[in-house]
């Protein structure tokens, strides 16, 4: 997988998660919904984090060692 599609498929997991946060949030969703919304975030945030891990690995790869300021405190 190249930096630009893990990078993309970041951003689409993301914005699934923040989608439904947002909507939760402004229609203020019933009860009857969490199941099936709790269900897409947990998918969303998993992917989120796979994705986000293979870009770390990704820009590890790239730019070789000590390159990382914050993260690596």
């Amino acid at each position: 997988m190249d930096i630009e599609t893990a990078l993309n498929k970041l951003i689409e997991h993301a914005r699934e998660e923040l989608k439904v946060r947002n909507r939760r949030d402004q229609e203020k969703a019933n009860q009857a919904d969490h199941g099936h919304d709790y269900s897409v975030m947990m998918e969303s945030a998993d992917q989120l984090d796979r994705y986000a891990a293979q870009v770390r690995r990704l820009h590890d790869n790239e730019f070789q060692q000590n390159w990382r300021k914050h993260s690596a405190e």
